[in-house]
């Protein structure tokens, strides 16, 4: 073996996907100590996405305050990093709209917007980023992306035609007409990826509302209002912008933040994956390993859905390479699994509670140890 590659993902609770990288490295090495391991952290889209793309393209981290989900001030960072000669913002929604920015008590997604993500992108465009990623998981809001909006300078009308101001909370509930006359000029320049995984329509029971307006502290009552107003949007869109909101897959994604990504915007809908696949040129890294190791958390049925072990497993099958997954837990039926990876296995060495297995250094002995006896098999057999 010489040249490994080892893409994982984050063991979520435990180990970053680069502390995971470095763990199946010293496995690699205890067995195969001239092999050259290019560690490559991984992400869906979700939870480490930004410190993915910021790693494989040496980039930094910028900061900027902006309004917090309920108009208070917070700190959110975003990612910049040049690909292809090219300057790139990465700008997670969960920084400055992100549900865990909210106290239990205080969550309502009746109140609760989006403005602050809005901040995020034109603080990016202001120092020069023409070329934004957005990821969209983990938001507080369903207000259908228009506090996003009323930040780069669309403004909405209430049913009186009075403006209505981002100090009042979530714009959705008020907002029956809307002008793009002072939208930022800057904003025909940008191309806008969105990274998610989520298919939800913007409205109706698969939608914004139903599925996720719950979780964010929402009652029955709110959700069927919530749902209506996202309707009422979705038509007055067509009407005026000649677009259908409500038929593009995943608009429904982070309170409807995708349909104002896609549907306004005219962004890109991405498979998280896949989008960090290509940023972090995975495979021309993929072309030169003689093997690769990927992982997760857990590794079951739900991995074949966007989730980075696949995603790497399916690029590596694209090249005829071996692909080997690692988890803190695995399904015992492995054959959806198994169609795509050549083998998974549990890190566990030995019966230990939830807690105790979740250590770092507890996760990161039990894949050195894991990925030792995986490669001294291999050297066997070679």
């Amino acid at each position: 073996m010489k040249h490994i590659l080892v893409a994982p993902d984050s063991f979520k609770g435990s180990l970053s996907a680069y502390k995971v990288g470095e763990a199946v490295a010293s496995g690699v090495k205890a067995v195969f100590p001239s092999a050259e391991v290019d560690i490559l952290p991984m992400a869906d889209g979700g939870e480490g996405t930004v410190e993915a793309l910021l790693y494989a393209n040496k980039g930094k981290v910028e900061e900027v305050e902006v309004s917090g989900p309920l108009m208070e001030r917070v700190l959110a960072k975003y990612g910049v990093f040049d690909y292809d000669g090219n300057p790139h913002a990465v700008i997670e929604c969960a920084e400055s709209t992100g549900l865990t920015l909210v106290p239990i008590e205080k969550r309502n997604p009746m109140r609760s917007n989006s403005y602050g993500f809005g901040e995020q992108i034109r603080d990016a465009i202001a120092k020069g980023y023409r070329h934004l990623i957005v990821t969209l998981g983990g938001s507080a809001t369903n207000d259908g992306g228009l506090g996003m909006l009323q930040a780069l300078g669309w403004k909405f009308y209430d049913h009186a035609g009075r403006l209505l101001t981002p100090e009042e909370g979530n714009p959705l509930l008020h907002a029956y007409d809307f002008s793009t006359e002072d939208a930022l000029p800057e904003l025909s320049e940008c191309t806008i990826t969105i990274a998610s995984d989520v298919m939800n329509p913007f409205y109706g029971p698969q939608g914004a509302a139903y599925v996720f307006a719950g979780q964010k502290g929402a009652s029955m009552e709110a959700i069927l209002e919530l749902d209506g107003h996202l309707n009422r949007f979705a038509d007055l869109v067509e009407q005026k912008l000649v677009v259908n909101i409500q038929a593009i897959s995943g608009a429904g994604a982070a309170g409807g933040l995708g349909g104002a990504f896609a549907g306004c915007l005219g962004a890109d809908m991405q498979s998280g994956i896949e989008m960090v696949l290509h940023y972090t040129n995975a495979e021309e890294k993929m072309k030169l390993a003689d093997l690769v190791f990927t992982g997760e958390g857990s590794l079951d049925s739900q991995s074949i859905y966007g989730k980075v072990p696949v995603g790497v497993a399916k690029l590596a099958r694209k090249h005829g390479k071996k692909v080997i997954g690692i988890a803190g837990r695995i399904d015992t039926d492995t054959k959806l699994l198994n169609e795509h990876l050549d083998a998974v296995f549990s890190i566990q060495t030995q019966c230990r509670s939830l807690e105790e297995a979740m250590q770092p250094e507890v996760t990161e002995r039990q894949i050195e140890v894991t990925v030792e006896q995986i490669c001294r098999l291999m050297k066997s057999h070679s």
